[in-house]
């Protein structure tokens, strides 16, 4: 997947910028987030907190964002592994990524082009990144872009553990992009598009559990 690796921040959160400048990093911010996967150390766990809905939690970071989410979903982990792991149809379950492709696999290492578009108001963006995925089968996916197009810095990872109840999906997010936006919206942006994408996943999961497909 994921992405969005996929398909999941390290943003820049600048304090400058006009009000043009600033509606374009939101725009930039709505559609970078939507994409993927995330980094690995947050100040607070996120621990869903009703078994049908995903939770988020914003960490430090000395530069930008970090967002970490989770959530449960009653499926098998292969299953939940089998989503996640969907990379060239990542499109057809995450809202806002327009592509998603694999451009080179070499056992548990994976070139992956995504593109997504988002916006804020009137104001949209398309953003892409060259995810650098590195898989420890059946458990973490971990990335990072490698393309540098909108990106100071964007990495990140997904991690699956199984329990009695189904699978637990832990996620995170660390970005920097290149269009310096404040904090406040920085935070405020982030969560909500990730708290979408792990929706959006966890569903996808719920589907395929139902239909076996």
């Amino acid at each position: 997947m994921t992405s969005s690796p996929h398909l999941g921040t390290h943003l820049r959160c600048g304090l400058r910028g006009s009000a043009g400048a600033g509606f374009s990093a939101r725009a930039l911010l709505a559609l970078v987030l939507l994409l993927a996967p995330a980094p690995s150390r947050a100040s607070t766990q996120a621990h869903p907190a009703r078994a049908d809905e995903a939770a988020v939690v914003m960490g430090e970071a000395r530069q930008g964002c970090f967002v970490q989410g989770s959530f449960h979903a009653a499926v098998a982990d292969t299953l939940a592994w089998d989503v996640l792991a969907d990379y060239d149809h990542i499109s057809q379950f995450v809202s806002s990524v327009r592509s998603s492709r694999v451009e080179h696999r070499d056992h548990d290492e994976i070139l992956l082009r995504q593109d997504a578009v988002g916006g804020f108001f009137l104001f949209h963006r398309r953003v892409q990144v060259l995810l650098k995925i590195h898989e420890k089968h059946g458990s973490r996916i971990s990335f990072r872009d490698v393309l540098g197009k909108d990106f100071h810095e964007y990495v990140g990872e997904w991690h699956i553990t199984a329990d009695s109840t189904g699978t637990l999906v832990n996620y995170e997010l660390k970005a920097e992009p290149k269009t310096p936006m404040p904090r406040s919206f920085c935070r405020g942006m982030l969560k909500r598009v990730a708290q979408d994408l792990l929706e959006q996943v966890r569903t996808e999961m719920l589907r395929r559990a139902q239909t076996g497909s």
